[in-house]
């Protein structure tokens, strides 16, 4: 196996691109891996298969010959499982490990195998002590970079290439200081020097140079097959016939905003109808997972209704969503349905019931959960994992199926179907690999289709009942661009041929009989992959990403390092473009936000934090709202008073008492006449400081200049970072 740096479309970016390009098929893709990720594996007993927990314990230690010389074989746990969908043939081996007193820090891991080889599939590992792995890393990027690739090379069958074009990770909430630094590769398949779509290997580094996780997704069977690089199209031709066949459809695409957990709606052009790409053999076109000779027509939009349903039902009960799951789950005979829980919950600012379930087989089972809408009765996320157990006979024609998903959308949906349209040619789906039709229904407004929101339906080809319902996108968007202000058709024509790119890549199709068939395919990059146009700027713009920059945002400063990677952690907020002035006083609210995200996680509009205000200047919509609650009821600061001084300075004895509240030695500190302060102006220093000032100097997290302390000299961005490091530091010693 080789592996080689590469500049490529990889899948993550192909479907990133698709997602405007074929918005029906692509809402279905995303989906269908949300509900997948849900579902639970099938556990298979040990009796039937060929492994010993032995056997992969030392497939383990022949992947990791050194670091686990501590670990006994009855540290180690085995199960084997196999998939509930088109892989429910493979069964994976999964070995867990853990050491260490219960109810204290543990080591963990777990590792999983598939094939007669044992071929590493997944490994996660949690060492004990991240010390050594802290910022500043004992490892470089270009070090851990070397070390994935060779750990790759020495472990993956098959030759892979490091991508320098990954899908960019969105980032919730912040790291702490208290974490170790660990780098994130990607590596693309490749077959004949050709990437291969939907397959690639995920490697993380800790900042000491210890693997903390692998993941591979590219097993195949021996089935698997790659068409041969014969009497293709040159690049040119392929671009030209894109080019020639080129159109564009007028849309709204609806983006999650993951900080603020709102929705931003875009007016964008999109190619129409959707494909995704050109067979390089035949020059046929790939479309909706087939190949076809021309270009199907568009569709006219055409909504199923005009108007919604009249229904005389009420809200639901928690007993109506329990019989409700019950009369849409059925089983074979040989399965028996069990309701696990029935929980009211609120989804995206709607009131839902949200019955979890399994369905069992001997002593296996899967499950997931079955979502209704408290008020209407409208179904948000079903789907019947029964159905991966059956072996489905093709009954129905793809026309009987769609007559069946529009039932189901009239029966589920009723009180919204008139938002919504007939699928689009690129969104009718065909025969699914396990025998189910797949459909999606797309929200209209404005007479236009949206991207991002649409009812997807499943129907069994065997009998036409209802397998998954899905409804993608809920709760109501105020503001919608009007389509009257998009730049002409013709210019955004224009835009497209000329960011017109294609990039050759195998893909296969999800169909009965053409699963692992792998087509050589060029595919339309657009040379900017994933970006969109937008109809109104007449401009292609980059979706919304929530990740910190990677950029430095200070030099030449002797904090620098230190003050660009706690922007890139999250842990201090800066707007675009902001200069930072390391040598600056900080505000109270900066401080507190650099001292407590050091050391916790905080995420964007978490549910769980408490909505009532200690202050009246710092209500629930203040952005240091999170940071100081949380910091109120860890007595970091005290809720004294009617208001918190957010924009105040900070003064060196102020961040003492902080950084001795957050190591918890409050107690300690408050017995001043323990303590000595080797400072000239230790006079200076507040009484009820002297206690806080004389621990945090002991503990070596503040220090004096010059024989003083200076307790009250305001704190700069520089010394608080190094401050921040410190405590950090301290606490994981601890």
């Amino acid at each position: 196996m080789n592996s080689r740096r590469i500049g490529i479309v990889s899948l993550s970016v192909a479907l990133a691109v698709s997602a405007y390009v074929s918005s029906a098929s692509a809402e279905e893709a995303v989906t269908e891996q949300m509900e997948a990720e849900e579902e639970q594996m099938v556990e298979v007993s040990a009796a039937d298969v060929d492994f010993t927990k032995e056997d992969l314990i030392e497939r383990f230690y022949e992947l990791f010959p050194s670091g686990f010389d501590f670990l006994e074989d009855s540290d180690f746990h085995m199960n084997h499982f196999r998939g509930v969908d088109r892989d429910s043939d493979v069964i994976r081996h999964h070995l867990s490990f853990q050491k260490g007193p219960i109810g204290e820090e543990r080591v963990r891991g777990s590792v999983e195998f598939v094939g007669e080889e044992l071929e590493l599939q997944f490994f996660d590992y949690q060492p004990e002590n991240v010390q050594d792995a802290l910022y500043p890393a004992e490892v470089t990027q270009e070090e851990a970079e070397a070390a994935a690739e060779d750990f790759v090379n020495n472990t993956a069958a098959g030759e892979y290439a490091l991508s320098d074009q990954q899908r960019p990770s969105i980032s919730l909430g912040n790291q702490t200081l208290t974490e170790p630094v660990e780098y994130e590769f990607t590596f693309q398949r490749m077959k004949n020097d050709i990437p291969v779509q939907n397959q690639n290997i995920q490697v993380k580094i800790l900042g000491n140079g210890e693997i903390s996780n692998y993941r591979n997704n590219t097993y195949q069977q021996e089935s698997a097959s790659y068409e041969e690089q014969e009497d293709l199209l040159e690049k040119g031709e392929a671009e030209s016939s894109i080019a020639d066949s080129l159109d564009l459809r007028l849309q709204y695409s609806v983006q999650h905003d993951f900080e603020s957990n709102e929705e931003d709606v875009s007016l964008v052009y999109v190619p129409s109808p959707g494909f995704q790409g050109i067979h390089a053999g035949t020059g046929e076109w790939s479309v909706n997972n087939s190949f076809v000779s021309e270009l199907p027509e568009e569709d006219e939009v055409k909504r199923l209704r005009d108007e919604p349903l009249e229904t005389e039902a009420g809200p639901l009960s928690r007993d109506d969503a329990e019989e409700m799951a019950k009369e849409l789950l059925t089983v074979s005979e040989d399965a028996e349905l069990n309701i696990e829980s029935v929980e009211e919950t609120e989804r995206n600012g709607v009131d839902v019931f949200s019955v979890h379930f399994m369905i069992y087989r001997g002593s296996s089972g899967s499950g997931t959960s079955f979502v209704v809408e408290k008020e209407t009765g409208d179904i948000v996320q079903f789907r019947n994992v029964d159905y991966n157990q059956q072996s489905l006979e093709e009954n129905l024609t793809e026309e009987e199926a769609l007559e069946a998903a529009v039932e189901a959308v009239e029966t589920y949906g009723g009180s919204s179907i008139h938002e919504f349209a007939y699928p689009l040619n690129d969104g009718i789906s065909t025969l699914s690999n396990n025998g189910v039709y797949r459909f999606s229904f797309p929200q209209v407004k404005d007479g236009l289709p949206v991207q991002g929101r649409a009812l997807n339906i499943g129907i069994s080809a065997e009998d036409g009942e209802l397998v998954s319902f899905s409804s993608l996108g809920q709760g109501e968007i105020e503001s919608w661009p009007d389509p009257e202000s998009a730049v002409d058709k013709e210019k955004a024509l224009e835009d497209y041929k000329s960011e017109l790119d294609v990039d050759l890549s195998y893909a296969s199709h999800a169909q009965p009989g053409d699963a692992d068939s792998y087509h050589l395919v060029y595919q339309p990059a657009y040379q900017t992959n994933g970006l969109y146009y937008h109809a109104i700027n007449g401009d292609w713009e980059e979706p919304q990403q929530n990740d910190s920059p990677a950029e430095k945002v200070i030099t030449d400063h002797w904090a620098a390092d230190e003050i660009n990677y706690m922007v890139q952690s999250g842990i201090l907020s800066i707007e675009e473009g902001e200069e930072l002035e390391p040598n600056e006083a900080v505000s109270k609210g900066t401080a507190l936000e650099m001292l407590m995200k050091s050391m916790e996680s905080f995420y964007p509009n978490d549910p769980n934090e408490e909505q009532t205000a200690t202050f009246e200047n710092i209500q629930p919509d203040h952005p240091s709202f999170q940071v100081v609650e949380r910091a109120v009821r860890a007595d970091v600061i005290e809720a004294e008073g009617s208001t918190f001084p957010v924009d105040d300075t900070l003064t060196r004895e102020e961040l003492a008492v902080w950084v001795v509240r957050l190591m918890e030695l409050e107690d300690a500190a408050k017995h001043a006449d323990m303590y000595n302060l080797p400072f000239e102006d230790a006079d200076d220093i507040t009484d009820e400081y002297a206690g806080y000032a004389a621990l945090a100097y002991a503990e070596e997290i503040l220090q004096g200049s010059d024989n003083h302390f200076n307790p009250d000299d305001e704190v700069t961005l520089a010394h608080l970072a190094v401050t921040c490091f410190r405590l950090a530091e301290k606490q994981a010693d601890n």
